[in-house]
């Protein structure tokens, strides 16, 4: 099954139309989007140096986890609401862009990692140990750069 009507549905969609045509919209869309991504990479990159030891050694893993979640998942919100505006825009582009595949398993990957372990970080009931927490901040932190060198990739594949 081919995904390429699909896609060119996405890319005749009004709101892609308005922001391929206006000179502005990308670019402010683009910056929003850079600006959620660096605070979800900073939140996730502070929690991962915490549970690795490197800083903050005061506070506990939770205490940091829990007081960067909400600013983590706002990064996320917002680079995931920009994305998909910067998609429709270019929705034919991504179809066939090596790199947009990748992209979008990072993702994938990281919603998910999110959902099933990174919010028990936060939870003050964790029951995780040292090397479930690691193993957790490795496969965040993959994820989620994986998600930011990706998306860069796109503009040169």
């Amino acid at each position: 099954m081919s995904l390429l009507p699909l896609f060119k549905w996405f890319d005749a969609t009004p709101i892609s139309q308005i922001i391929r045509n206006s000179t502005y919209i990308f670019p402010v869309v683009e910056v929003f989007h850079l600006f959620g991504l660096t605070l979800l990479l900073g939140t996730i990159t502070v929690i991962a140096m915490r549970i690795f030891g490197l800083g903050m050694r005061r506070q506990s893993v939770h205490d940091v986890a829990s007081q960067l979640m909400p600013w983590s998942v706002g990064g996320a919100i917002l680079t995931i609401v920009s994305g998909i505006l910067l998609f429709l825009s270019e929705a034919m582009k991504c179809y066939g862009n090596a790199a947009f595949p990748y992209k979008m398993w990072f993702l994938l990957g990281g919603i998910i990692l999110y959902f099933v372990a990174l919010r028990r970080v936060a939870s003050p009931a964790s029951k995780l140990n040292s090397v479930q927490l690691k193993i957790i901040a490795i496969l965040a932190l993959v994820l989620w750069y994986g998600v930011a060198v990706a998306g860069r990739a796109i503009a040169f594949v």
